[in-house]
């Protein structure tokens, strides 16, 4: 909880979910810039430093923003490490391939203040389009990647990156995943320290700071060196250790996967040699050479790729992992996975029947309705996706590109308005090559911030080599998907401090679009009107659905007024119309179709398709919680 983040408490202990742990420990750091792009699994963490800057005020201060994107992120906490600051960017696993670009090069120059790179990566993609192991950024890179095995490592790794990285000059790489992010653990605080974030006079570096070809040459030998360096420090380091066990196999676990795999054997009722690893990139060697030095073979557990498992290979250890099939290559581990890879490699039989505890899982979860994740009552998105499919539907047939967010579950039935999603702002940049090979008309959906974050040179392109196609801009005024986290089209910064506020229109203007309209999709009839209007426009039509999210406008309207529910009359002759073309949770059919007042948040979009006018607004006002 947020009081326990804050808590100037040294010694006690609290109950932290896993991003909380890490924003605690940056705190204890005593960072002085934060900045992310919000992404699940990584999102708390920057909310978390939101909030808790607040009530820190004046007792430990530190910047916290969200960036436009997860490049912007890791360049703010790159000038504060440059200043002699230290800076932290966190995000999720795919937003580090937006950043890349910066920390590629940021590595050649090094870390003057701590620098930390926070990637929470996505095993079994609970939240994501793919499931890549961020270790690989270490490796391409040349930077140590450091991972946790519980909440309170997440703690004090965050911590203790830090100080890795003043020591050794390096930015340092922390890698969470879903079940550490995700997961809450008692946690033992360490010391708040007191201080305010001053302004410091800048200092030239030019020597290492402007990565010249002829200055990357001698930085990159530097590099080299510095990771060596700190090779042998994790050699050392109390974060790695070894523990003693029984057999000629033992078991090179990173990270969270040590936790599960003392679980497995507790379950198995076997006691392996253990060598947990803190340090992933680089693997301390010598550590390792100790370790199989009195064992035939390794069982590696780690998440994602056969990462530590190559390397041992490569050191010529003999390895029962993911690559010769004894542990799982794909999804998420947990205890049990692990258990029967472990099973497996030692020739024994597991603890308990798993595939048949599997197939009984499956035949009870039989007994329940589907739930597919659906668009919130009141969405705005669905309002916009029922005009786009009318639309559609005129035209015969059109491509539909969309993008990362809440409206990716357009794809649905009956509105089937998605047809392509790559990464954040892909949607207009494909469209660009789309435009130029197709005869179809292309209808493009993108969300403000994902617009803001990834789609705006793309939307620069196609005005420049004269790509022809509608995209629609579904301004919900907020970051939805990830926590309804503010972005520059919002006027609101971190911490809720107001911000100079970014007219999308203006932005898309700047960009070149002549043919710029701003509608409600609540208004159905002007939303269907303004696409045909745009389809027919001979360049890169640009519409901006503006209307505020479905959760926050309710909230609002039942602060103030209430919410008065919509209700199916008796003119009703059951054509289905609303529940055959358009999806709103709160609209129900049993006998006949109904409006779940408790779900119905009053947006009258419903109304307005019902071909009857069957649907009205009930005459008492609600004025539930």
């Amino acid at each position: 909880m947020l009081k326990d983040v804050v808590k100037d408490g040294e010694g006690e202990r609290v109950l932290l979910l896993g991003n909380e742990a890490i924003a605690r420990g940056a705190i204890e750091a005593g960072v002085d810039v934060c900045a992310a792009y919000p992404g699940t699994p990584s999102s708390e963490i920057l909310d978390t430093l939101s909030e808790a800057c607040k009530m820190l005020k004046g007792r430990m201060e530190y910047h916290v923003e969200y960036s436009t994107n997860e490049k912007v992120a890791v360049e703010v906490a790159i000038g504060a490490s440059l200043a002699g600051k230290r800076g932290m960017a966190c995000m999720k696993h795919v937003g580090v391939n937006v950043a890349s670009d910066a920390l590629l090069s940021f590595a050649y120059v090094g870390a003057r203040g701590g620098f930390l790179l926070v990637s929470a990566d996505d095993p079994s993609m609970h939240s994501s389009q793919n499931e890549q192991d961020n270790r690989w950024y270490g490796k391409i890179a040349k930077l140590p990647v450091i991972e946790a095995s519980n909440v309170q490592e997440a703690k004090d790794l965050t911590k203790e990156g830090f100080e890795l990285s003043e020591r050794f000059g390096l930015p340092v790489i922390f890698r969470s995943y879903t079940r550490l992010s995700h997961q809450s653990g008692i946690v033992k605080l360490g010391k708040i320290p007191y201080k305010k974030l001053e302004r410091v006079r800048w200092n030239r570096h030019i020597d290492t700071d402007v990565v010249l070809p002829a200055i990357a040459r001698k930085l990159k030998p530097l590099l080299h060196k510095k990771l060596s360096e700190i090779e042998n420090f994790f050699n050392k380091w109390e974060r790695n250790w070894i523990e003693d066990g029984d057999g000629k196999i033992g078991i090179v676990a990173c990270g969270l996967g040590y936790a599960y795999a003392k679980d497995a054997m507790r379950s198995l009722k076997v006691d392996l040699p253990v060598l947990k690893l803190s340090s992933t990139h680089p693997i301390p060697e010598k550590l390792v050479e100790e370790f199989v030095s009195e064992i035939d073979a390794v069982i590696t557990v780690e998440e994602v790729d056969p990462f530590a498992e190559l390397h041992l290979k490569a050191m010529g250890v003999e390895v029962f992992g993911k690559m010769n099939g004894y542990m799982p290559m794909d999804y998420e581990y947990n205890a049990s996975r692990v258990e029967l890879g472990i099973a497996k490699a030692l020739g024994i039989k597991p603890s308990r029947n798993y595939s048949e505890a599997q197939k009984r899982a499956e035949e009870i979860s039989k007994l329940a309705p589907p739930r597919p994740p659906v668009l919130c009552a009141g969405c705005p998105h669905t309002a916009a996706f029922y005009a786009i499919r009318k639309v559609v539907n005129e035209l015969g047939n059109a491509c539909l590109p969309s993008d990362i967010g809440c409206y990716t579950l357009g794809i649905n039935k009956p509105l089937e308005c998605v047809d392509i999603t790559i990464c954040m702002g892909a949607s207009v940049g494909v469209s660009n090559g789309l435009a130029h090979v197709l005869e179809d008309k292309i209808i493009i959906t993108v969300g403000d911030s994902t617009f803001l974050h990834a789609g705006i040179p793309a939307l620069i392109n196609a005005v420049y080599n004269k790509a022809k196609f509608v995209l629609v801009i579904l301004d919900n005024s907020t970051t939805a998907m990830t926590g309804q986290q503010p972005h520059p089209g919002t006027g609101v910064r971190a911490c809720g401090a107001p911000g100079k506020k970014v007219n999308i229109e203006d932005v898309v203007r700047g960009c070149g679009v002549e043919f710029v309209e701003v509608v409600n999709p609540y208004n159905v009839r002007r939303m269907i009107e303004t696409l045909r209007k745009a389809i027919a426009h001979p360049d890169v039509a640009v519409i901006i659905a503006r209307q505020a999210c479905a959760i926050v406008w309710a909230r609002e309207k039942r602060m103030k007024s209430g919410i008065i529910p919509l209700r199916v009359t008796e003119k009703c002759d059951q054509c289905m119309e609303c529940i055959k073309t358009f999806v709103c949770p709160a609209l129900t059919f049993d006998t006949k179709v109904r409006i779940d007042p408790v779900l119905c948040v009053g947006c009258g979009v419903c109304s307005q398709i019902c071909p009857k006018g069957a649907i009205r607004r009930e005459n008492v006002q609600s004025k539930r919680a």
